[in-house]
């Protein structure tokens, strides 16, 4: 019995995971990152936010944001842990991994408010 076949990038789309991702930016994120005495520091600045916003606007910039999300959030966990400690240490990679892409994410929603708001407040 085979299912319907279709990519990664069918099954979890960009704007999916950007929504995901909330258009709160970093305030929807505060649970899922780092614990609280950690979030501020690992913040990246307002600038930093719109540029990652721009880039992922750009047909060229957003090809580098879908690879990113390739091989963070839509890469398989795998099953090759011969173990449980080796099953447990590919688990925390793959949260290390996906942690990145959450805080990108974060970012790139972030710096797209600013980016909406700049127009608002002129």
């Amino acid at each position: 019995m085979t299912g319907p076949q279709f990519g990664t990038r069918q099954a979890q789309p960009l704007e999916h995971m950007l929504a995901q991702a909330g258009g709160d930016g970093f305030a929807g994120l505060d649970q899922m990152l780092m614990p609280e005495s950690r979030r501020d520091p690992l913040k990246p600045s307002d600038e930093v936010c719109r540029n990652l916003a721009l880039l992922a606007g750009h047909a060229e910039g957003r090809q580098v944001i879908e690879w990113l999300m390739d091989i963070t959030l839509r890469q398989s966990m795998g099953t090759g842990g011969s173990g449980i400690e080796e099953m447990a240490l590919i688990a925390k990679q793959k949260q290390t991994l996906d942690g990145v892409a959450h805080a990108l994410l974060g970012a790139i929603a972030h710096g797209e408010t600013l980016i909406n708001n700049r127009g608002k407040t002129k």
